[in-house]
């Protein structure tokens, strides 16, 4: 019975469970030391920073400011950009953890070639030889081993490890000439060489870096950036240019939003005022806010969420802007960023040879970067859906009377804020119990299916950049692996769709049926404030969470999310939901931007490293030398050599 195709990447889903329930654990401690919360309303408010849920048991602006610097802190390290990059940086290390058995093979291989070489040579100079050029003068009883000349003036070090570049090579395609990285066996313009390994035999593979092999090879600490990234290739080079477009895009939308913001209310007096008399500093109202957009955490220092700023039209759209860059529009923005650097870049640079590599490659470099197509489709669909979200709210939405109606385009910057945190970040412009039923629906549906775009684009392009490696060569994506016949391949996009469908909704549903048994007594009383424990405000609350958005339809006179009044076992349950919900949008186990490079096969498609490859060429080609040593030549010798 055919089989499916295994794993071999030693990264797993309960590894991110890990992570993520550390830093929630962690949290709750720090939380709970400086006191005024119990321990579930720690651990609540912990889990909610790091999984970006944002449901509030109590209100934060009554918090210690370390338990506030704890959950901006918390929120920044379980961000998805920020934990998506750590595996960028994962791969980084196990590259550089193979050059060291790079090193280690080419010395075995060396070692090898001078033993057999010095056994020939013994054999020859016990000969007379007859040949013209064949004598004491070319190899004498004092002759040492004959190994290639160094290029670089090195000659005379051989006591000393060493592994040196031949600069005097010239690249084998002109620099100008821009070429494809769709074959996962080409070569780049800064391969330097003279011919392929196995071009003679109908096979291409690329060279080893054109090392000067000398009587010992060096270190792995005496090697430069340089010689790494020859030996780690285009994919190694590329993996390094996009960690460096992640952290200045990490940090430099983290201090843009908090310069803009702290600008912001330096110079509006009347919400400085707002926040001094609730004791909350402006600089820091500006960081912890910034910070809460673009991580999508819908914390906020105020009581009311964003309520008191719904006449303030710029902090509303720097923080529309964050929300959307830091969660559903970042592999937009990411595709957009390095494709503007590949235009402004110089051409046939190195650097525009990487930046190429992503471009082409987007899956086999990081999870969040897809191709071109698959952006442009996922562009239109958050579009759609905003769009279609954000018609209902403005149409249906009904100014409270006690508070101050807006000018009409306030309410369209309003409405623009609160459909983009309804589907991530979880602020809320208004009273949400105040709005219209079908716009209270319209958030549910949007909450629930809040993961999906991104997703489903990352599943969906895994499958094709894995075929476009060769890595499936028998179709293995359309086989019924319990009969074992091949299946009609279905739509992707409804495949997809109704995968992600059934494998949330029995989750929300436990959660719900939970939830109603732990909080039944409240749920019957028809009367006083226990009325807001009616089933819709609960299933609201529990997509909520399952989502990570944050929203709530709250509890009458409370500052706080609905869950704030759940008993112990109520808030365990919407903690529980916000774990699975937070790793509910991750990659299948399968992955290529998750696997390492040993498991990768970066350079081959038959399961073994390219330059592991070349060294068992290099020694079957000795193996040849001392088989024709007989009947040999010098020149033969230094021929195949």
């Amino acid at each position: 019975m055919l089989q499916p195709p295994s794993d071999k990447s030693p990264l797993r889903i309960h590894h991110h469970y890990i992570y993520i329930c550390a830093w929630a654990f962690v949290g709750s401690i720090i939380l709970y030391l400086p006191g005024k919360l119990t321990y579930v309303d720690a651990l609540l408010l912990a889990t909610g920073a790091a999984t970006q849920s944002g449901l509030t048991p109590v209100a934060l602006d009554r918090l210690h400011t370390v338990q506030q610097v704890t959950l901006w802190f918390i929120t920044m390290v379980t961000n998805i950009i920020f934990v998506h990059s750590l595996l960028v940086l994962i791969r980084l290390y196990w590259f550089r953890k193979r050059f060291r058995n790079a090193i280690r093979d080419a010395k075995s291989v060396c070692r090898t070639h001078r033993r057999r070489q010095n056994e020939h040579l013994a054999e020859v100079q016990t000969v007379t030889p007859t040949s013209p050029g064949w004598g004491p003068s070319r190899y004498s009883s004092e002759s040492t081993p004959t190994r290639r000349p160094s290029t670089d003036g090195e000659e005379g070090r051989a006591s000393s490890p060493h592994i040196s570049f031949d600069r005097g090579l010239r690249p084998l395609r002109p620099p100008h000439w821009r070429r494809s990285y769709s074959s996962s066996f080409s070569r780049t313009t800064t391969d330097y060489g003279t011919e392929g390994l196995g071009e003679r035999d109908g096979t291409f593979m690329p060279l080893l870096p054109s090392l000067t092999w000398q009587q010992s090879i060096a270190s792995y600490s005496d090697w430069d950036e340089t010689q790494k990234e020859e030996l780690g290739g285009i994919e190694y080079r590329a993996l390094k240019t996009l960690m460096v477009i992640l952290v200045c895009y990490f940090v430099a939308l983290h201090a843009l939003g908090a310069v803009l913001c702290a600008a912001w209310v330096s110079l509006d007096a009347r919400h400085g005022r707002l926040l001094e008399d609730m004791g909350i500093s402006r600089s820091w109202w500006a960081v912890f806010t910034a910070g809460s957009a673009f991580n999508d955490l819908g914390f906020t220092l105020t009581s009311d969420s964003m309520e008191s700023f719904r006449t303030a039209p710029l902090p509303l759209l720097v923080m529309t802007f964050l929300i959307v860059a830091g969660n559903t529009g970042f592999p937009c923005f990411l595709r957009l960023i390095i494709w503007v650097l590949s235009k402004v870049t110089g051409y046939g640079t190195a650097l525009d040879e990487e930046l190429q590599f992503l471009l082409e490659h987007p899956r086999r470099c990081f999870t969040l970067l897809f191709p071109r197509g698959e952006t442009w489709r996922l562009v239109g669909v958050l579009l759609a859906l905003n769009a279609f979200d954000l018609l209902v709210f403005y149409t249906l939405q009904i100014t409270p009377q006690k508070i101050t109606p807006v000018e009409s385009g306030m309410r369209i910057i309003n409405g623009l804020f609160q459909i983009a945190s309804t589907r991530t970040a979880g602020f809320s412009i208004t009273s949400l119990r105040l709005l219209h039923p079908a716009v209270q629906v319209s958030f549910v549906i949007m909450m629930y299916i809040s993961a999906f775009p991104i997703a489903i684009s990352m599943r969906k392009t895994n499958i094709y950049e894995e075929k476009s490696l060769g890595i499936y060569e028998d179709d293995e994506d359309n086989i019924d692996w319990v009969t074992g016949r091949p299946v009609a391949p279905p739509n992707s996009w409804t495949a997809h769709i109704q995968h992600q469908l059934g494998f949330d909704l029995w989750y929300v549903m436990l959660g719900f049926f939970l939830i109603a048994l732990a909080e039944g007594a409240h749920m019957q009383r028809r009367h006083g404030p226990d009325a807001a424990f009616s089933l819709f405000p609960v299933l609201f609350e529990i997509v909520s969470a399952y989502g990570t958005v944050g929203l709530s339809l709250g509890y009458p006179r409370s500052e706080t999310s609905l869950c704030g009044q759940f008993s112990a076992a109520g808030k365990l349950v919407i903690i529980a939901m916000q774990l699975r919900g937070r790793h509910r949008g991750l990659p299948h186990a399968i992955d290529h931007a998750i696997l390492l490079p040993c498991d990768a096969q970066p350079m081959g498609g038959d399961g073994e490293w390219w330059w592991k490859r070349w060294l068992k060429r290099r020694s079957s080609l000795g193996s040849v030398v001392g088989a024709r040593r007989e009947e040999g030549t010098a020149g033969e010798v230094e021929r195949l050599l």
